[in-house]
């Protein structure tokens, strides 16, 4: 039975490791690993382990080894969830942070007092592995929920509606003020059509290239068309690669400042198609309005730039996806709104 026990506690072990392997590299089958290493060395190898060692040189130990055992189970239970983005993983957390200090600690310092040989090394030992555990588990914390993922996901196939919307309006549009027959509108509009489209070109594009670097060139979430299925993304909560290809290494000359500079001269672009119309002028400098924003907050006033705005250091993916979606909006809105112009 021990050997037993020491065997299928490395086997689950290396399951759990590999697992965790897959999901930083956001590979597929990373959940079902975990899953399977997490979840068996929870509700399979704990107890047997326990019970084994509890049975062979533990029973004066009884109060010790229940402590053990539910601080353990609890704090892996909820390490699960948590990465699984299961619905009850804060509350695991909750109780599994806190719970080796304020149960196991006291139960293992009142026998390792009434010990006989009493040991310091075994104690420190003791220490560092709750302190280790306590900042796994508070890593574990700071994710971001399941819920919070999937509302993003929800988010921005909205938005991804409203543009292909706005797109098809924008398109009658064009097919209605190209049938008046004005030779100079016509030049226009050919010119309007084709910076807008190239601009929401180079949106999605900034779009594919985000997925593929966050999983690979073959994703799965890359539909025909170039469409992307946000639900199809496995590693939707992945920040590192993306701030890199947004904010740049520097963190000022990423894809976000490109795309500023774009849409500033789209601007200035569709407002000199309006000519001397005040209120679409103003209309689309605040749809396509870039400009850090101010809050005053206690007093003390604090400026935050476009990008940071949009797109700040450290934001997921998901996130990230849901912001270009915002910015295409607001071109199919001023294209709209330049169109609106025109046809009269």
């Amino acid at each position: 039975m021990k050997k037993f026990i020491y065997i299928s506690g490395i086997v689950i072990i290396n399951i759990f490791v590999f697992g965790a392997l897959f999901k930083i590299m956001h590979w597929p089958g990373a959940n079902i690993l975990i899953t399977l290493g997490l979840g068996t060395f929870c509700i399979g190898f704990l107890p047997l382990a326990f019970t084994h060692s509890y049975k062979g040189n533990g029973k004066k130990y009884k109060s010790l080894y229940i402590a053990g055992f539910i601080c353990a189970f609890i704090t892996f239970i909820g390490a699960m969830f948590k990465i699984e983005h299961w619905q009850g993983a804060g509350w695991f957390l909750m109780v599994g942070i806190p719970l080796p200090f304020l149960y196991f600690l006291p139960v293992y310092i009142y026998h390792q007092n009434k010990a006989k040989e009493k040991s310091a090394v075994n104690l420190l030992g003791v220490m560092f592995l709750m302190v280790y555990v306590a900042i796994f588990t508070s890593i574990l914390a700071l994710n971001v929920g399941g819920d919070i993922i999937n509302a993003f996901c929800t988010s921005e196939n909205d938005i991804a509606k409203t543009n292909d919307l706005f797109a098809n309006k924008n398109t009658l549009m064009y097919e209605n003020l190209e049938k008046s027959g004005n030779a100079v509108n016509k030049e226009k509009l050919a010119q309007l059509k084709t910076k807008s489209a190239a601009l929401c070109t180079q949106i999605n594009n900034l779009k594919i290239e985000l997925v593929k670097s966050a999983e690979n060139s073959n994703s799965k979430a890359i539909e025909a068309g170039n469409k992307i299925n946000t639900k199809a993304i496995f590693a939707k909560d992945e920040s590192a690669g993306t701030t890199k290809i947004m904010r740049g290494d520097d963190g000022v000359s990423g894809k976000a400042a490109e795309l500023k500079k774009q849409i500033n001269d789209y601007r200035e672009y569709l407002k000199s198609l309006t000519g001397n119309e005040s209120g679409s002028l103003k209309i689309i400098d605040a749809i396509l309005n870039t400009n850090d924003a101010k809050d005053t907050l206690y007093g003390e006033t604090t400026t935050t730039a476009w990008e940071d705005q949009f797109f700040p250091n450290g934001c997921y993916l998901i996130s990230t996806l849901v912001s270009l979606s915002c910015v295409e909006t607001s071109v199919r809105m001023a294209e709209s709104e330049t169109l609106s112009v025109l046809e009269n």
